[in-house]
């Protein structure tokens, strides 16, 4: 498995530092800028696998770095860092396109665990689901069919296949039917 690699966007000198020191420690490769503009290049040139984006940088702010990213379509995972804690800061930035935001200071175990979790979604998003009508020979072993080792198509099934590709999966099967209410039991709104 290689490693995931890391932009982490940073004007502190010492917090940059010790992110670098702490995400290279797990094993990331770890890229770094001290400011907006120096950010935003490296994003587009190479885009990291996860980018740690502090929101008041020089040059170009963490907003306009994360807008910008989205408006080209990047889905690498964002967690913004920010003194900012005020409701209308977070929301903006989750608006603009962060994935999370983590208010400073911060717990570097937490920042470590919610990058993890941010990796793997990314590399989870990077799997596709592709949607298929092909009918398929009597007999045909079916990914996730009941068992019985025929496959949906042959034992008379409508509904379309899905099949998953991507780096690590290789999974297919049937659609599943429509979730259905019980029968007497009511909707509940939240």
């Amino acid at each position: 498995m290689t490693a995931k690699r890391i932009l982490i966007v940073e004007d502190n000198p010492a917090l940059l530092r010790g992110l670098k020191d702490n995400f290279q420690a797990q094993g990331y490769q770890v890229r770094t800028a001290n400011d907006g503009e120096k950010g935003l290049e490296a994003l587009l040139r190479d885009p990291p696998d996860l980018l740690l984006l502090d929101l008041m940088l020089p040059k170009v702010n963490g907003y306009e770095i994360c807008r910008l990213a989205r408006s080209r379509r990047l889905n690498t995972p964002i967690i913004m860092l920010s003194a900012k804690t005020q409701e209308d800061d977070v929301v903006r930035g989750l608006e603009q396109g962060a994935d999370d935001y983590v208010t400073k200071p911060f717990g570097i175990r937490e920042l470590m665990a919610r990058a993890k979790l941010l990796s793997r979604r990314g590399a989870r998003a990077q799997t596709h689901l592709t949607m298929t009508s092909a009918q398929e020979p009597p007999g045909t072993p079916s990914g996730l069919n009941s068992g019985a080792g025929v496959s949906p198509a042959a034992a008379g099934a409508s509904r379309p296949r899905w099949i998953i590709r991507g780096r690590d999966a290789r999974v297919a099967g049937e659609t599943p039917a429509p979730l259905r209410r019980p029968p007497g039991s009511q909707e509940t709104k939240l």
